[in-house]
């Protein structure tokens, strides 16, 4: 397992961070932190190279179910999807914020909480899907 948390292009929102006219780098927790966003919002299936990558937004957001089962559906996916980064040692809690139960509702904000790889808490905040 690796213990690092690596380094990365910034991104912010998607795009490419520059300074200084050259292109930003993420290091540390921050880094991690970042990575993991853009596996949680990549659809899974969606990465040619690795088709496991991502989350599957298909199984959550298609499944007719209630706002219960829906919460929990996202909680299951989210540990699929993050479990697979393997400076995640351990993934603590998942809170989901807010969540109405409306069964119509299809944007949920989360919180994971997890132990990296070197013993580091971190907390990821995010929001999936959209408004119905």
């Amino acid at each position: 397992m690796a213990t690092g948390h690596g380094i990365g292009i910034r991104l912010d929102r998607g795009d490419i961070v520059l300074a200084d006219g050259d292109i930003a780098l993420v290091s540390g927790l921050p880094n991690l932190a970042q990575a993991l966003q853009l596996r949680v919002l990549t659809p899974l299936g969606s990465d040619r190279y690795d088709t496991r990558y991502g989350f599957d937004y298909r199984a959550v957001f298609t499944t007719p179910a209630g706002a219960y089962e829906m919460r929990d559906l996202v909680r299951l996916n989210l540990v699929r999807t993050i479990s697979t980064d393997q400076r995640v040692r351990e993934i603590r809690d998942i809170d989901v914020l807010d969540a109405q139960v409306d069964p119509h509702h299809r944007k949920w904000n989360v919180e994971v909480s997890i132990i990296a790889g070197d013993g580091t808490a971190a907390t990821l905040t995010t929001e999936l899907g959209a408004a119905a």
